[in-house]
């Protein structure tokens, strides 16, 4: 979601658990010195601050390697099909470099 929509700002408004049921799983990790490892992420708490009615916490994200010919060829995989040709391939490789770019300008 952060990436997708480009977010800076993640605001829970819930407690973790009411009344023993679970509201919000952990989307961020419990220590400054040990990130949360994701399939396609690694999300570092920086920092927090505890406060009387709320608990400000800074995260930082960070987009994984992947291989592009690896995520193609599962694309292909779950839909007969998809990107067969030059230009299809192209397109691909073109996304990833403009979102790739895009990430790089934000940091």
């Amino acid at each position: 979601m952060v990436l997708e929509n480009n977010s800076n700002v993640i605001i829970m408004i819930t407690r973790e658990s009411e009344g023993g049921t679970v509201k919000c799983h952990h989307y961020w990790p419990m220590s400054l010195k040990k990130p949360l490892e994701l399939k396609s992420c690694r999300i570092f708490l920086e920092n927090y601050q505890i406060l009387q009615h709320f608990i400000v916490r800074v995260l930082r994200v960070v987009t994984k390697s992947f291989n592009i010919k690896n995520i193609v060829a599962q694309m292909r995989e779950q839909r007969c099909g998809m990107v067969q040709t030059k230009e299809q391939y192209c397109f691909c490789y073109t996304v990833v470099l403009a979102v790739l770019q895009k990430l790089v300008t934000l940091d």
